[in-house]
This record gives structure tokens, C-alpha cells and sequence, in this order.
């Protein structure tokens, strides 16, 4: 396990992808942020004429109504998103054999196995992390002076439901972009098809993953279950299946 860990540790702190991710996080935060205030604005504008009394709990308030929907109002971050999980899975599997070192990194005493993992979880962590981090920052700095209303909402079920629909497209994109990697021989190659598969629903306005996750943040509200099979099929049977076969490919193939 320690041996693992050392591994995995190298993986993750690769100088190149901490820089991508330095420049990534700031900036899914501040697109995030542009479409907070704009959900905000038209939020506003819908209650300031219709009467929501005082005493509702925080999760039917104006201001849950607000945190459900404005990820919906962000497609450029969800394609930011896929954009940089794409990048990373390729720097993770193709880098070192563009750039011919390889041989060194698979002389080393590990398993193909545990180079797949240690690659594919510092890929997940990042992935997450994009993810996580700019929800985190948009949800509760503009919202400071009403941390504790934020808190009850994001403690409930259906906030629940919301990290998990939104952890579905990540999953999703993350078991695609591998897929590529681990299959084609190119870099750039692997990157244009990973990309172009994962945005091709939103631009084709097609109800297929990882974009088909986005509508249902704002329906988490109403009790819509990201556990029901169809759901749990596409975010995480999926992704399992296409990481499993990506796997096999990896620990067969030769290192080139």
C-alpha cells in the first residue's frame, strides 16, 4: 500500500497538470460565478411578484430555488469542465509516451495495474476537485451573510441528490476521455475525440450523458432521484464498464 501511495503521490503531483489545474479552478469559478448572478438576477425577478411567506423552510425559499438553478444557467461551465477532465486523462495516460520516457516510468517496479489506478484516481481527484471547489466558493461566499439558510439547504436530501447528478457528469466524462487515451496511439488524436464525443450532445441538443445530468440539478428540488436505475446506469454502470475494459486494454497493450 505504501508502495501504492508513493505512486499515486508522483502522479498527482505532476508539474504540468498542477499548473493546468492552478489555471483550471479560478477559472471554473469565476464562469460559475458570472451565471450565479445571472440565475440570481432572474430569480429576483420572478419572486419580487409572487408571495413566498417568511416562516418557509429553508429549502422551499427563494434562496434554495437559487442554488438549484443556477448550475443549469452555466453551460460554459460544464463544457469548461469536460474540456479540462479531458485534458487531464490525456496528460495522465499519453504524456510521458509523447514525450518518450515511457520506458523509464514502466521499468519501474509496478504493476501495469497499479499505474493504471494510481493514473486513473489522481485523474478522478482533479476531476472532483474542479468540480467541488467552484461549487463550493459560489455557494457559500455570496452568501455569507446567510451561511446558515445555505447550510440547512446543502444538508438536505435533495442538495444531495444535486452532488450526485453533478458527480454523474464527472464520472462520465472522466471513463470516455480515459477510454480514448488508452485506445488510440495519439495524443491529440485521443483528446479531439474524447472532447468532441463528450460536447456533442449539448451542440446537437441530444439528451445523451454526460450533458443529460445537467437538467436534473435544478429537478433534484423536486425529489427527482439520481438512484433510479436509468440514472444510476448512465453515471455510474457506464463509466464502471468503460474503466474496466480501458484497464484491460492498458495492463494487455505494450508501452507505446
Amino acid at each position: 500500500m505504501k508502495r501504492f501511495l508513493t505512486l499515486l503521490s508522483w502522479e498527482i503531483s505532476d508539474p504540468l497538470r498542477l499548473a493546468i489545474f492552478l489555471l483550471g479552478v479560478p477559472s471554473l469559478t469565476y464562469v460559475l460565478e458570472v451565471s450565479y448572478l445571472k440565475a440570481q438576477w432572474e430569480v429576483v425577478s420572478v419572486s419580487s411578484t409572487t408571495f413566498i411567506p417568511p416562516t418557509v423552510p429553508p429549502i422551499n425559499s427563494v434562496t434554495a430555488i437559487h442554488l438549484f438553478e443556477y448550475l443549469s444557467f452555466s453551460p460554459g461551465f460544464w463544457i469548461l469542465l469536460a474540456f479540462l477532465v479531458s485534458v487531464f486523462s490525456i496528460l495522465a495516460f499519453r504524456y510521458d509516451r509523447e514525450r518518450g520516457y515511457a520506458f523509464t516510468v514502466y521499468s519501474l517496479p509496478f504493476t501495469k495495474g497499479e499505474l493504471f489506478l494510481a493514473k486513473t484516481l489522481s485523474v478522478l481527484l482533479a476531476s472532483i476537485l474542479f468540480l467541488y471547489i467552484p461549487l463550493l466558493i459560489v455557494d457559500l461566499v455570496p452568501n455569507a451573510d446567510i451561511i446558515g439558510v445555505v447550510k440547512e439547504i446543502t444538508l438536505t436530501t435533495r442538495y444531495f441528490y444535486l452532488l450526485v447528478f453533478a458527480t454523474y457528469f464527472v464520472l462520465f466524462s472522466l471513463s470516455v476521455s480515459v477510454t480514448f487515451s488508452v485506445l488510440l496511439r495519439n495524443m491529440f488524436l485521443s483528446f479531439i475525440a474524447s472532447f468532441f464525443l463528450l460536447v456533442l450532445p449539448f451542440f446537437a441538443d441530444l439528451s445523451w450523458p454526460p450533458f443529460s445530468f445537467v437538467p436534473m440539478l435544478e429537478k433534484s428540488l423536486c425529489w427527482v432521484s439520481p438512484f433510479e436505475s436509468g440514472w444510476v446506469l448512465r453515471g455510474l454502470v457506464v463509466p464502471a464498464v468503460l474503466l474496466t475494459l480501458s484497464g484491460a486494454v492498458f495492463v494487455r497493450g505494450d508501452v507505446l
